[in-house]
């Protein structure tokens, strides 16, 4: 399995006090941080490295650790956005690697996601929902050909980026770049229709909202029940 990178250096604005003193990834649901809900299904999954970008109250990670898995952790010296994240640690990603997103628990079926992503010849493989409330995307014939986070043109989208991804490090070579910037609104749109769409509708379950994060609270204590 390919290493896993989690962008894990969000300020959590929209959790108000609930992020004030404990980073966003690091925050308790179900009695636990939400990064270890993350890394209890990477580890399932037979992920053995994982490299974790972290930023606001870094400092809170110095003693976190997971059985199970190898966690090297790369602070940012200052908020540089997702992509910036990801091009300042460059040197400490793997070929591969697995995306994701510190505040998600989407707990899908990377065997899956690889084959999709082997037999597409695609250096960057997507995970698209059809189930979610919203759509963001839009894909056709396997591929990812339009993306608008902002949507400023909704018609035709019919898709949501569930957010694991599998990606070449010769995506983030090619387009990388130093300063604050964001991976999603600058690879993406950049590489329209050269995106693999893996469709899985598997729930995921972002918790950067108090709302959303009471709902991955629910959906874990009944899953344990």
């Amino acid at each position: 399995m390919p290493q896993v990178v989690v962008l894990a250096g969000g300020l959590g604005t929209r959790l108000g006090s609930l992020s004030e003193n404990v980073p966003k990834s690091l925050i308790k649901v179900a009695g636990q941080p939400i990064l270890s809900h993350i890394l209890d299904w990477v580890v399932a999954q037979g992920c053995t490295r994982s490299l974790v970008l972290i930023g606001h109250l870094g400092e809170r990670f110095e003693d976190f650790d997971h059985e199970g898995v190898d966690i090297v952790f790369h602070k940012e010296k200052s908020p540089l956005g997702t992509g910036g994240a990801l091009w300042g640690a460059r040197d400490l990603i793997e070929d591969r690697f697995v995306l994701l997103w510190g505040d998600d628990l989407h707990m899908i079926d990377y065997s899956s996601l690889l084959q999709t992503h082997n037999s597409s010849g695609c250096a960057l493989t997507m995970t698209v929902t059809t189930g979610h409330s919203s759509f963001n995307l839009e894909h056709v014939g396997g591929r990812v050909i339009r993306y608008d986070k902002r949507l400023d043109n909704p018609e035709g989208l019919n898709g949501y980026e569930a957010g694991t991804s599998i990606v070449e490090k010769s995506v983030l070579d090619n387009l990388g770049r130093d300063g604050t910037w964001s991976w999603e609104e600058e690879v993406y749109p950049a590489m329209s229709g050269l995106i693999a769409a893996h469709l899985d509708d598997t729930p995921f379950w972002d918790m950067g909202t108090p709302e959303r994060l009471r709902m991955l609270e629910g959906f874990l204590k009944e899953g344990r029940a």
